[in-house]
C-alpha cells in the first residue's frame, strides 16, 4: 500500500527539515518541490530558454530529469527568482504536477513537501501537514 504524506506551509516555515526527518524515519522517498521549479529555472537560463516564455519552459518541465534535481546552484537566491517566473506558466505547473504526482505514486512510501501539496498536488494524501513558524523563530 502506497502511503503518501504532504507537508505545507509558507517559505522557511520548516517544511523541508519536517519532511526529510518523516521520510527518513519511515524509509520513504522524499520530494522538496520546490526544487523542482528551481531546476526548471537553471536549466532554461543554461539552455537560453527565456524564463518569460510560457511554451517552451513548460516544455523544458516536461524533459525534467530526476538528476537535475541535483545541479549546483539550484539553492541560491537566482534560482529562487527564476522559480517564482517559472512557476506562474500554467505548462510548467502542469508538467511538474504530472512530476510530483508520478514520484509519489512510485514509491512505496513518499513525503514531499512544497506549496499547494496537500490542496493541489495531493489531494488525497494520507496524512497532511501545514506547518507555520512565528518568523522569530
Amino acid at each position: 500500500m502506497k502511503f503518501t504524506v504532504a507537508i505545507d506551509g509558507p517559505a522557511a516555515a520548516g517544511k523541508g527539515t519536517i519532511s526529510k526527518a518523516v521520510a527518513t524515519h519511515f524509509g520513504f522517498a522524499h520530494l522538496d518541490t520546490g526544487l523542482l521549479y528551481r531546476a526548471v529555472a537553471v536549466l532554461c537560463v543554461a539552455e537560453e530558454i527565456a524564463l518569460t516564455d510560457a511554451e517552451a519552459t513548460g516544455a523544458r518541465a516536461m524533459r525534467l530529469d530526476p538528476a537535475d534535481l541535483e545541479r549546483e546552484g539550484l539553492r541560491s537566491a537566482i534560482a529562487g527568482r527564476g522559480a517564482s517566473v517559472v512557476a506562474a506558466h500554467p505548462s510548467v505547473r502542469a508538467a511538474l504536477l504530472d512530476w510530483q504526482r508520478d514520484f509519489a505514486g512510485e514509491a512505496k512510501g513518499a513525503v514531499l513537501d512544497g506549496r499547494d501539496i496537500g490542496t493541489v498536488v495531493l489531494p488525497d494524501a494520507r496524512a497532511k501537514l501545514f506547518v507555520t513558524a512565528d518568523a522569530d523563530v
